[in-house]
């Protein structure tokens, strides 16, 4: 039998879906909200953060991290790429420093999605860019994370979304099957490059629209039906 993956898009269109085996969930904003800022309100000003964001880098300094690089040496480098912005490099570390103050809270209506899916016998595993060290703390917030077959942390991978690499280590990690297994992340350019890889995916908005692919799929019952 081919392998469905290697298949071209119309090709792969004409083939029955197999039924989904497995839900990979990413952490930030799926489970729990992650707003950078808030590790730093009260110290830094909103402009001066979105300064920080827009011209020194924050994003990049910030995927690095989650690719598991040394604090000490991701702020030598912002300290050096900027050496008339030292202001941007005291920024940079104290939201690491502050970084527990930036996840505010549980994505609504999560929790008991996955209280659910657990009840039913889904197979769930995480899939999430972050720096280890910190995930180690964050992952308490989210009880449920130990009910999970597996989770791949970037951090502890040095590898990170959207990079192939960690959706071919987390599918062989495990033995899941691409085209069985439901991928859900609020980033498009993960969702895309997932896709591209043959995973099912969810470009995840909220918990509503979740539930109800989740029902179509048959991993939830219809409300009131057993």
């Amino acid at each position: 039998m081919p392998d469905v993956n290697a298949l071209p898009p119309h090709l792969k269109a004409a083939i029955p879906s197999a039924p989904v085996s497995a839900v990979v969930l990413d952490y930030g904003n799926v489970l729990y909200a992650w707003e950078p800022m808030a590790a730093v309100a009260g110290y830094v000003s909103t402009s001066a953060w979105e300064e920080f964001v827009v011209d020194g880098g924050f994003l990049s300094w910030n995927e690095r991290l989650d690719r598991g690089e040394p604090f000490e040496q991701v702020l030598a480098d912002c300290t050096r790429a900027h050496p008339g912005r030292p202001d941007w490099a005291e920024i940079l570390s104290l939201y690491r420093e502050r970084f527990a103050a930036s996840l505010t809270g549980p994505v609504p209506g999560m929790a008991a999605l996955l209280d659910e899916l657990l009840e039913e016998g889904v197979a769930l595993y995480g899939l999430t860019n972050f720096d280890a060290a910190p995930f180690e703390a964050a992952r308490l917030l989210v009880p449920q994370l130990e009910r999970f077959v597996g989770i791949v942390v970037s951090g502890h991978e040095h590898l990170a979304k959207p990079d192939p690499g960690i959706f071919d280590l987390l599918l062989n990690r495990y033995d899941l099957v691409a085209s069985s297994t439901l991928f859900i992340d609020d980033s498009g350019v993960n969702i895309e490059a997932a896709g591209r890889l043959g995973l099912r995916t969810h470009h995840f908005t909220g918990s509503g629209r979740l539930r109800a692919e989740l029902i179509a799929l048959g991993l939830l019952p219809t409300p009131g039906r057993r």
